[in-house]
């Protein structure tokens, strides 16, 4: 009786067009990027900043801490390192890289 309900998987009740967004990761994100430091690299979520989050600019694949900071501010910067997570899934403004 397995696949009976398209709908249904295991306990989680799935919407079609919502499986992609479900399974995906943070690593395929559009907004995902590696912060060079002086120390070390870091991924971050570059959808915290509506620069680029509108589409003003284009995401780079690799961001400078300096530029990142002059940009938007430490605070930011925190908080967008601390939302990319390597492994895990993907938040609500994942966005499938091109």
């Amino acid at each position: 009786m397995r696949g009976a309900n398209a709908l249904y998987e295991s306990h989680r009740l799935i919407l079609p067009g919502i499986r992609d967004r479900a399974t995906a990761t943070c690593q395929g994100c559009r907004y995902y990027a590696l912060i060079l430091g002086r120390e070390e690299n870091k991924p971050a979520c570059l959808a915290t900043l509506n620069l680029y989050l509108t589409g003003e600019r284009r995401v780079p694949v690799q961001l400078r801490a300096e530029d990142f900071i002059w940009l938007a501010g430490k605070e930011i910067l925190a908080r967008a390192v601390q939302k990319a997570r390597q492994g895990s899934q993907a938040c609500g403004l994942y966005c499938r890289k091109e």
